[in-house]
């Protein structure tokens, strides 16, 4: 027993322990595995001995589990899911999703479960690299069979890419062996996924030289709002242009009436009538502060025109500014991710500055213009030659305004059609299909029910919760797309650019990552210069609630992009953009649904391991659904000297509060998949991580990922999936014949006691 047992037991986990193996939960599990096996020969030892020595056994008693049997039980009770049927509408939709699944699981010859234990997989935001983890996490599940038991699939932004490469491979007929050989070698779909993974990269530079024009051209068109608003107002300055001094004067004597508002609000708090004061000094006080505007801009204007070079280092340095970021994306010069996030960082700021300063510039030379006279004197190409300038001023602005308010589609002229094109070049199946209307997606009704996530931007909602979260969780699905604030509809009523919602479309929406009006992550002080910047993936849709709009989306919406004003749920167009500006995990739509089992693979750049993603879903979830989670994250972060985590995955529960009578409170499970490093991974990991020390949590900001780069993320995401089958936690043979016996081994070996 000491030979042939025991030492080589020990002499192993010595040298392992000594190597840190250990401090991980993957090498912690190995040695349980084995430990139990060495138990089970110790135990018919010590029987032998007890029969030598004393001629009879007693057996000994096992130490009870860390959760109890009855615990564990509870946790696999029956749970009825379902959206809330509060409504018509909210029945209709929990129709129309449960046929779905019942469908699916008799087409995948499953037990039928009639409306309990559905099963959610959600994909996390995070771009190009959540999208390749999370596929090293799906080959995993597809070849151990359990991908088939999957019955909602919740995607945001970069896990949506992966979601929507699957949903159409299954779409178009493939079956799940298609996303499968985890170890290689590739299936065709996975090969093609591989090959393009530089989505956003053009091979020639013919070809990224017209991607460059393309996106300028864009961003000057974009601009015919502004210039129609700072073309009226150059018009309305000349018409009351005044003398200096009577500006001045007039800012003088209302900065008096401020000072003499004040002194009598002062002395009406004292009788209590200090509610009419304060309007009038707030009246006041804004008539003064304009009046001190347009007195410092006469000024500035009469140093303007003694400066004659100003319009073109003007226009020299516009150009110079808004060329920098689309060179930045594109050309290959910048293909270094230190260069790119210094450089974009570098024009940001710049223009942070200098744009304002050029939108005054070209007030004031729209203002000259105004002013000059005709003059036949002038080469026959000035306009000048047959006119004056006011009139040419009044043309310009007709003209802008024109195209602006009834030619201009914003939805067009953004980089958002780049994005979304390349994106179906590369995730779309098969090759080429760019127009797969959501309605149409998964016609065999084989593959998950797909819930894509996003965010409607309502910045200026009079309700105060929409208020505060600048935005509602926006949902795009087969049968139907909507939010709670701006009502569900069916898929088909809701178009874009005068045709139905698309997958890629949809796919490109959620992933929209940079956009002047984000939800939780607006920021107000850059909207109007990330517009002006053209840095706006985000989308204006339809709001099939109002009348269609007579016009595409133009002048008003870039102006609301900019302002955030008039941007609610009442309005005829809806801007959405990326979910992860409200909820970055995919997770809150399965809640809603009351899922069962439910796999989450985060895959969202957390270099900090602040956990922001997951711990914002908890805290929406509890506020909104009344669903506690209980998250226990100390093992996932990593320690300061090593930078390693001691797991990957942890196991939560999930608890539901009682709806109705139908569905009473209940308790569910969430298998939490990290993006992370333990020490154990393959050569390979430990080899990318040495020559790049932020992975795996590398910028979001680098979509332009390489062989080797795709092939580490993916890599990981099939080591940390593997290892939730490791043997200590799920018998080795045979692997789980579906979704609820994982969950069971899962919970046996990993779940914690309650804390209540």
């Amino acid at each position: 027993m000491l030979n042939v047992d025991l030492r080589p037991f020990t002499a192993k986990w010595h040298r392992a322990q000594a190597a840190g193996l250990l401090d991980s939960r993957d090498g912690a599990n190995e040695f349980r595995y084995e430990l139990d096996r060495i138990r089970e020969r110790l135990v018919i030892f010590a029987e032998e001995l007890q029969v030598m020595a004393y001629g009879a056994m007693t057996p000994d008693a096992e130490t009870p589990p860390a959760v109890s049997r009855k615990e564990i039980e509870q946790c696999f009770e029956p749970l009825k899911f379902g959206v809330e049927a509060n409504s018509a509408i909210a029945q209709l939709i929990f129709d129309d999703e449960a046929k779905e699944i019942a469908a699916r699981r008799n087409a995948r010859a499953l037990p039928p479960n009639t409306g309990v234990d559905a099963v959610g997989l959600a994909l996390s935001g995070g771009g190009i690299r959540s999208a390749t983890f999370c596929l090293g996490v799906i080959q995993v599940l597809a070849q151990r069979g359990l991908m088939k038991h999957v019955d909602y699939l919740s995607t945001v932004s970069g896990g949506g890419y992966t979601g929507a490469f699957m949903s159409s491979l299954i779409g178009s007929g493939q079956d799940f062996d298609q996303l499968a050989n985890p170890y290689g070698p590739d299936t065709n779909p996975v090969r093609h996924v591989r090959q393009n993974a530089k989505y956003l990269s053009i091979v020639d530079l013919k070809s990224r030289w017209t991607m460059v024009v393309g996106t300028i051209a864009g961003l000057i068109l974009n601009w015919s709002a502004p210039l129609a608003l700072l073309s009226g107002l150059a018009i309305l300055a000349s018409l009351l242009s005044l003398q200096f001094a009577f500006w001045a004067n007039a800012s003088l004597a209302f900065g008096g009436l401020t000072i003499v508002a004040i002194a009598i609000y002062g002395l009406s708090l004292k009788f209590g009538l200090a509610k009419w004061p304060r309007m009038a000094i707030a009246l006041i006080s804004a008539i003064a502060l304009c009046l001190v505007a347009v007195t410092v801009s006469e000024l500035a204007f009469a140093k303007f025109e003694s400066m004659p070079y100003a319009i073109p280092v003007a226009l020299a340095t516009t150009f110079s500014i808004v060329a920098a970021p689309v060179a930045i994306r594109f050309l290959p010069v910048f293909r270094a991710e230190a260069y790119r996030r210094g450089l974009f960082t570098a024009t940001l700021y710049a223009a942070a500055i200098i744009v304002p300063v050029l939108a005054l510039l070209c007030f004031y030379a729209l203002r000259h213009l105004a002013c000059q006279d005709m003059d036949t004197n002038v080469p026959w190409w000035n306009l000048l030659h047959y006119t004056n300038g006011f009139l040419v001023l009044c043309a310009v602005t007709a003209a802008a305004g024109l195209f602006s308010f009834f030619i201009l589609d914003v939805n067009l002229t953004g980089p958002h059609k780049l994005y979304r094109d390349q994106l179906a070049q590369t995730f779309i199946w098969p090759p080429g299909t760019t127009e797969l209307a959501l309605s149409d997606i998964n016609p065999n009704q084989r593959a998950p029910y797909h819930l894509i996530n996003a965010t409607v931007n309502l910045p200026s909602s009079q309700e105060l919760v929409l208020r505060d979260r600048k935005g509602d969780f926006f949902l795009f699905s087969k049968h139907w797309v909507g939010s709670t604030a701006v009502k569900y509809k069916r898929s088909p009523c809701w178009h874009a650019t005068g045709s139905p919602m698309d997958l890629a479309t949809a796919m490109a929406i959620s992933g929209a990552a940079a956009s002047p009006q984000m939800g939780l992550g607006s920021m107000p002080s850059l909207s109007a210069l990330m517009t002006l910047l053209n840095i706006r993936l985000g989308f204006w849709i339809a709001n099939p609630r109002k009348p269609s709009p007579v016009t595409p989306p133009g002048f008003s919406c870039i102006l609301k992009e900019m302002t955030g004003w008039m941007m609610s749920e009442k309005q005829a167009w809806l801007n959405v953009s990326d979910g992860g500006h409200i909820e970055n995990m995919g997770l809150y739509e399965l809640l809603r649904r009351r899922c069962k089992f439910i796999v989450c693979v985060d895959g969202e750049a957390d270099p900090e391991s602040t956990f922001h993603g997951q711990l914002t879903l908890v805290r929406h979830a509890q506020i909104d659904l009344g669903i506690r989670i209980e998250p226990h994250l100390d093992e996932m972060r990593p320690d300061p000297k090593s930078r390693y985590s001691k797991t990957h995955a942890q196991l939560f529960r999930i608890r539901y509060p009682e709806r109705s009578k139908d569905m009473p409170a209940g308790m569910g499970l969430l298998l939490y998949l990290k993006l992370s490093l333990t020490g154990d991974e393959a050569e390979l990991l430990k080899r990318y991580r040495l020559v790049h020390p932020d992975f795996p949590h590398q910028s979001t900001i680098d979509q332009f990922y390489d062989e080797e780069q795709f092939e580490a993320y993916r890599q990981l995401g099939v080591h940390v999936a593997e290892g939730t089958f490791a043997p200590a936690l799920v018998p080795p043979r045979p692997t789980p014949p579906d979704v609820r016996e994982w969950f069971e081994h899962l919970a046996a070996n990993m779940l914690e006691p309650s804390r209540r």
